[in-house]
């Protein structure tokens, strides 16, 4: 962001394209993950497994079930609140309060991507 004042900020972040948003949806990389990829944080994708670091569901660890771009949070399996008329309903997650324990490696090119950041972090 090139301004300091939240006002413009949330302008943004809520104006953002869709190529833009993806940037919203990054967890930090389980210990493992790091020392694999050797980097930080990546894009949490659906079939992910996450565990929850913050909120009420601290400590919880599932599958991603969905990532909204619009909105730019994570639906995670067996993170739900209950409406008032007692549907259970998944809660929505922010991607910053989980961290991605083990990663979905059905898509080639994901894979492939984060092993080429990595080897060029050695170069």
């Amino acid at each position: 962001m090139t301004s300091k004042q939240p006002r413009k900020q949330r302008v943004r972040r809520r104006d953002a394209s869709l190529h833009e948003r993806h940037r919203y949806v990054r967890s930090p990389l389980s210990e493992e993950l790091r020392e694999e990829f050797g980097r930080r944080n990546a894009r949490v994708c659906q079939g992910d497994t996450v565990e929850v670091l913050r909120g009420d569901f601290t400590g919880h660890e599932d599958e991603v079930v969905r990532v909204v771009l619009d909105d730019c949070v994570v639906h995670v399996d067996g993170v739900t609140i209950e409406t008032a008329d007692g549907e259970e309903v998944a809660r929505p997650l922010q991607a910053s309060n989980l961290r991605i324990t083990t990663l979905n490696r059905s898509d080639p090119i994901r894979i492939e991507r984060l092993e080429q950041e990595a080897e060029g972090d050695d170069e």
